[in-house]
């Protein structure tokens, strides 16, 4: 028997969304403080215009176009320059063999330097090229940041393309003066000595390329070692060349001795005039 239970549903209700909106609202309450602030409005005095002092005076506004931006941020070529440069560095050391410890050993023993040339198959000019051109290719870098920044990509591109051709021709005034001079064994190993140090120089500069272009605040310190570093190489190369060349057996010509002198200053001069007209002129 069902029971008779009073919880059914009673649909003609109100809906629970409607619920109060007929019930009498509750009067608010004046506590005497305001909800909005507990300070006091604060009275904002009338714009005044005052009549521009430069108006029709003689110091007229000039230059209303938008200046420029400066950029000191590297192009995105010497960027990419320097890792094409390391790569070939590695890739050349990887391809001949050439370990650093070796190469630094080679720079002061001619036995370690003969073995090198000898076990890593560099008999030939052509295979030891290479260790100049990566050099000039290192230094106009920075050459062309000094002095031809303005040139762009191209500008390098002419910068080192020419420099190599005066570095093969120094080296084939070197051979010339060899087969003139009766001495080619002592010329070449002259020019042997001198591709290693430049490999080495080649590496180290580099290496110290990375801060000078992408450390603004360091720049003139890093062009100051750079420049040092290079003086510092030079001489010692030269001296080593020296005596490497004055210890071989029928190298007593000082003749060849004094054009080998010429040959290695004369470049070295020209770059001190070139400053030294640039810093006069400025």
């Amino acid at each position: 028997m069902p029971e008779n239970t009073s919880d059914t549903l009673y649909f003609t209700a109100q809906p629970f969304w409607q619920w109060g909106i007929h019930e009498n609202p509750v009067a608010e309450v004046d506590t005497g403080i305001p909800f909005d602030s507990i300070h006091r409005p604060r009275e904002v005095k009338d714009t005044v215009f005052r009549q521009s002092m430069f108006k029709k005076h003689t110091l007229q506004v000039q230059g209303n176009e938008l200046t420029p931006r400066y950029n000191n941020s590297e192009p995105a070529w010497v960027f990419v320059s320097l890792l094409l440069l390391t790569g070939l560095i590695a890739l050349y050391l990887h391809l001949r063999k050439i370990k650093l410890f070796s190469l630094l050993k080679a720079l002061v023993d001619r036995r370690a330097m003969d073995r090198i040339v000898r076990d890593n198959n560099l008999n030939h000019s052509l295979t030891m090229l290479p260790m100049g051109i990566l050099l000039v290719a290192a230094v106009c870098l920075p050459v062309h940041r000094v002095a031809l920044s303005g040139t762009g990509f191209w500008g390098y591109l002419l910068l080192t393309v020419g420099v190599s051709l005066l570095y093969i021709l120094r080296n084939g005034i070197l051979r010339l003066l060899g087969n003139t001079f009766e001495n080619r064994q002592g010329v070449i190993i002259y020019i042997t000595n001198n591709y290693f140090f430049h490999l080495l120089e080649s590496i180290v500069v580099t290496a110290l390329l990375f801060p000078l272009f992408y450390l603004p605040d360091a720049q003139t310190t890093m062009l100051s070692i750079l420049v040092g570093f290079l003086v510092i190489a030079f001489a010692i190369r030269f001296f080593r060349g020296i005596k490497v060349f004055l210890t071989l057996p029928n190298s007593s010509s000082f003749y060849l001795f004094y054009y080998l002198c010429i040959v290695e200053l004369i470049p070295i001069l020209v770059l001190i005039k070139w400053i030294i007209y640039n810093n006069s002129a400025s």
